[in-house]
């Protein structure tokens, strides 16, 4: 601002109808708001204040920056929207597919490791979806797209890792935002605040949510030459709570220690009325009517503690982190059957979970080009569930306890874990290589019987080789091996019969999944076009898949095994177009051919599978922008059938004050038709399944945020879990 002052009264003192003397320039230099006027001879010269404009000169980060193991997204280049989640932030993100509920893929693959500001998602909610939708689009700085994870990160679910970093403010000073949204099919209020005075930093913020749907499906199966038929209405609503708060102390500015305590509530009731019918021979009957209502709530809370520390050279980084996460969950129903063979049932359930991570990091950098990275990391999971079945008893017309279903089920998971990693630059070289070894440990207790399940011994490695062509041009190629363990909900043995034509349990002797995932990609940034061209090959020969099988009278039984073999060869196009300031497009195509084989089942599928994804915003004048996404992908092939495709797509125009303290958009979702309907066929030499689902994903949404304070806090640099 300074040089702007001086250059603007250079230029004026120059103007031949202008007398300024040094005194005056120096005066403007310092700041001082007085001018001489021009008078005429013997009249004393006058001294009146003048004010002085200010000149704000912004630099604006590139909307993508190129990293060895991926890239990083400068969100603050596009148009804020209010009201937008990470969801939405992140459907803009070159390489990121994002469906419509939230589920996420990076170039084809669904093994997604999500980081909010370096922490794993688990923290916000017990799923990525809740968690991406408990962080507030406009809180966003930055989305880290990893397609390359080294080893110091878990081998479990990381094909691909997306750490998304959030605002922070700079000085000693207090803001925060407040937001409002109405809509169809949900209503929420938000808040956050974040504070610094000198060595603390103080960040809190907390959402409540309500919502309702209305969705509905129609079962046909044939088997034996009988067919059944349900047809389920489904009404849903509930609350969505969650709010946290976090703590960094700067010990100086080298060393920072970090506490923090989120909470998240969901209660919500679920009502099904489902009326089922057979067909023998081609007639058709009712057969009964069965209504239940569902209720569910699920209390969690974490607890994270961290110290990271950096040598005064900037040569060593160390960090010492810990997380804590007990969760409570319960869930009953009430069931009435009415019709033929009338029947009634009431269920209650208990879950506790108790996560626990302690991890330590180190990073020593040698040279410019030379980088070692260690580490060690335990977590365990200690789940325990209990299930209690009564049925009701119409001769005595009282319930009785159903001892055979009822039962308790232990679940206890240890993993030890160590890494190593190195990277190397040489020219226009690179090589970043590392191994890391992972020791799972099971104990599975139902129903007071330990089930003996071997201990699994993993070994990960991971190597990347990258060629920079030019300052804007890579070519990468890469291995890595992952794995997937099953959920603790494929291993739970209770077997679950709401459902009139299944019958459903887990399978606690289910091993993880190990993939080899090998890729070659050549990316060009450009300033205004970002392309990414990839081709990849998944091996996967331990695949859990859902399997069904017949059992009579139109009833299935369903349960989950390792038998399946799952190889993928596709290409992932990604383009990102930046032709002016005020307007971003973007785009990404992926397509797979499948092979699904297993020969425990001798049964196998194959075929194109293909997915596209379209985003654009664009900024108008006055503060008005139009921001526009959608979805589309085509036949999702399983072991035993198929399910169609999705098409979901948004449009939302916001409107920014000038002082961009108020914030409103008015947004709406699939508005070209009222409902989404979905099929899924399961197919076998002894049956024939079609269920058609009915989802109202339409959708429209007012909402409005108000920022409280426009100073940003620049924080200390802190290693979380899960932190490269």
């Amino acid at each position: 601002m300074i040089l702007a002052c001086l250059w603007l009264c250079s230029v004026h003192a120059q103007r031949p109808d202008s007398i300024k003397t040094d005194s005056l320039r120096k005066r403007a230099l310092r700041g001082d708001s007085m001018r001489t006027d021009s008078v005429s001879p013997g009249t004393a010269k006058k001294k009146q204040p003048i004010k002085l404009k200010t000149v704000t000169i912004r630099g604006q980060k590139p909307l993508i920056e190129q990293r060895v193991d991926g890239i990083a997204f400068n969100v603050e280049s596009l148009p804020a929207i209010a009201g937008s989640d990470a969801s939405d932030v992140l459907r803009k993100v070159p390489m990121v597919s994002v469906d419509q509920n939230g589920g996420l893929s990076v170039r084809g693959s669904s093994n997604v490791r999500v980081l909010i500001d370096g922490k794993p998602s688990d923290i916000y909610a017990s799923s990525v979806a809740d968690a991406l939708r408990a962080i507030r689009g406009e809180s966003i700085v930055r989305v880290e797209v990893i397609t390359n994870p080294s080893a110091s990160y878990d081998a479990e679910g990381a094909d691909a890792v997306i750490n998304i970093i959030t605002r922070k403010i700079r000085d000693d000073a207090t803001n925060g935002n407040i937001s409002g949204m109405a809509g169809i099919r949900s209503d929420n209020i938000e808040g956050d605040i974040q504070t610094r005075n000198g060595r603390f930093f103080l960040n809190s913020d907390a959402l409540y949510q309500k919502y309702r749907n209305r969705n509905g499906s129609v079962l046909q199966r044939t088997a034996d030459n009988l067919m059944r038929v349900q047809q389920n209405e489904t009404k849903q609503s509930g609350d969505y709570f969650y709010g946290g708060i976090s703590l960094l102390y700067s010990l100086d500015t080298l060393n920072t220690f970090d506490l923090g305590y989120r909470a998240r509530r969901s209660p919500n009731t679920t009502i099904k009325m489902s009326d089922n019918y057979g067909t023998d021979q081609e007639i058709q009957q009712y057969l009964f009517q069965r209504n239940m209502e569902t209720r569910d709530k699920n209390n969690g809370n974490s607890y994270n503690i961290g110290f990271t520390g950096t040598s005064k050279d900037k040569h060593i980084e160390y960090a010492v982190l810990g997380m804590y996460a007990p969760f409570k969950g319960a869930s009953d129903y009430g069931l009435d059957q009415i019709g033929q063979n009338p029947y009634r049932e009431n269920f209650f359930s208990s879950t506790t979970y108790d996560d626990y991570i302690i991890q330590r990091d180190y990073t020593q950098v040698f040279t410019d080009n030379w980088k070692l990275e260690a580490g060690a990391k335990v977590s365990a999971k200690n789940a325990k569930s209990e299930s209690l079945f009564d049925v009701y008893d119409f001769d005595s017309g009282s319930y009785q306890r159903d001892a055979q279903r009822s039962n308790d089920f232990t679940y206890q998971n240890r993993v030890y874990a160590a890494y190593a990693n190195t990277s190397v630059k040489i020219g226009k070289w690179g090589l970043s290589g590392g191994l890391r070894y992972e020791k799972t440990e099971l104990d599975v207790v139902f129903k007071n019987q330990r089930v003996d399940i071997p201990s699994f011994h993993n070994l990960a490695p991971q190597i990347l080789f990258n060629r920079m062509v030019n300052d804007k041009t890579s070519i990468k190629l890469s291995y890595t091996m992952k794995l997937q363990r099953p959920y603790i909900s494929y291993l739970n043995p209770t077997v679950v019969t709401s459902d009139s034509l299944t019958i459903q349990y887990g399978n606690p002797k289910l091993e993880p999944e190990l993939t080899n995932r090998y890729q070659l990609s050549y990316s060009v940034n450009g300033a205004k076009l970002f392309r990414d061209f990839v081709l990849f090959f998944n091996d996967n020969r331990n695949t859990i898949e859902n399997i069904r099988r017949p059992l009579g009278n139109g009833v299935f039984e369903s349960t989950w095994k390792n038998v399946g073999k799952n190889q993928r060869l596709g290409l992932s196009a990604t383009f990102n177009w930046k032709p002016a300031s005020a307007l971003s497009l973007g785009a990404g195509l992926t397509a797979q051919y499948v092979w699904l084989e297993s020969g425990m089942l001798g049964i196998s599928n194959k075929g194109l599978m293909r997915q596209l994804n379209l985003n654009g915003s664009y900024k108008l004048p006055r503060g008005f922008s139009i921001d526009f996404y959608g979805f589309f992908d085509t036949k999702k092939l399983q072991l035993q059938g198929y399910r169609t495709g999705w098409k979901f797509y948004n449009m939302t125009i916001n409107k920014k004050t000038k002082d961009e303290r108020l914030n409103m958009s008015l947004r709406v979702e699939t508005f070209l038709k009222p409902h989404t309907y979905i099929d899924e066929v399961t197919t076998s030499a002894d049956y024939n399944q079609r269920m058609s689902y009915r989802y109202q994903n339409q959708d429209i949404r007012f909402i409005i945020s108000y920022k409280i304070g426009r100073k940003e806090i620049k924080t200390p640099k802190i290693r979380s879990a899960e932190a490269e």
